[in-house]
C-alpha cells in the first residue's frame, strides 16, 4: 500500500491525481530542524513525518513531502497569526521568492528524497488586499501566508518551474522518480493496464 504521511487537502488532492492506490494518514512530529539551507531543510522535515507514520505501516510506501517559502535568505514557514501573516504577505509583495518542496519515499527497499524549487514573483499588493485575503483566514495554515490555488493566484506575476510544487507536491518529479524506482508499476490497478492494451489493439 502506499501511504501518504500528510493531512494537507491540497497534497492529498494532487497525489490522487496520479491514479495510485493510496491511504493519507496524519503524521504527528515537531517540526524542528538541524539543516540550514531551505533544500536540506524540507527534506529533513519530510523525513520525520516519513518516520513517524512508517512505524505504524512496516512493509509499505511512504510518502511525504514539506514545503517552506524563501526570501532574501530567510525562511518563512506557517504563521502564527494573522499579524505574522501580513508581514509576511507584505514582504513578498513585488518581490521573486522561492519555494522548496522536499519529498521523501521511504520502503523497506531503500529510502529515496528530493527537492524541488521554484521562482515566484509577486506584484506590488496594496493594503486592502492584504487584509482582505487574510480575513479568509486562508493565509494562517500556509506556509509564507498564502496558498497558490486560492485567492492568492491573482497576486502572482510569474512563475519559473513547476506549479504543483509550489501548491506543495511537486507531481512531474514525484511520478516520474515513482516510475524509476518501479513504485508505479508495483501498484498500479493491473486490470486498467490490461484494457489499456487490449483497447489499443483494436485500432
Amino acid at each position: 500500500m502506499i501511504i501518504l504521511a500528510s493531512s494537507s487537502e491540497r497534497r492529498i488532492k494532487l497525489f490522487s491525481l496520479l491514479g495510485l492506490p493510496f491511504k493519507a494518514v496524519s503524521p504527528s512530529v515537531e517540526e524542528i530542524f538541524s539543516q540550514t539551507k531551505p533544500e536540506d531543510i524540507v527534506v529533513e522535515l519530510a523525513q520525520k513525518k516519513a518516520n513517524a507514520v512508517y512505524v505504524d505501516y512496516l512493509g509499505d510506501t511512504i510518502i511525504s513531502a514539506d514545503t517552506i517559502v524563501w526570501i532574501d535568505g530567510c525562511m518563512m514557514g506557517k504563521p502564527r497569526d494573522e499579524n505574522e501573516a501580513w508581514k509576511m504577505l507584505s514582504k513578498l509583495s513585488g518581490n521573486w521568492h522561492e519555494v522548496f518542496t522536499g519529498v521523501y519515499i521511504k520502503s523497506d527497499a531503500n529510502d529515496i528524497s528530493f527537492c524541488e524549487i521554484t521562482q515566484v514573483k509577486f506584484r506590488t499588493l496594496n493594503e486592502f488586499e492584504i487584509e482582505k485575503y487574510i480575513s479568509t483566514k486562508d493565509p494562517l495554515d500556509k506556509a509564507g501566508a498564502y496558498a497558490i490555488q486560492g485567492f492568492a493566484s491573482v497576486f502572482v506575476e510569474k512563475i519559473v518551474g513547476d506549479y504543483t510544487n509550489v501548491v506543495g507536491l511537486p507531481l512531474p518529479r514525484l511520478w516520474k522518480t515513482l516510475l524509476d524506482r518501479g513504485i508505479v508499476e508495483k501498484y498500479v490497478d493491473r486490470k486498467w493496464a490490461q484494457r489499456e492494451i487490449d483497447h489499443r489493439r483494436c485500432r
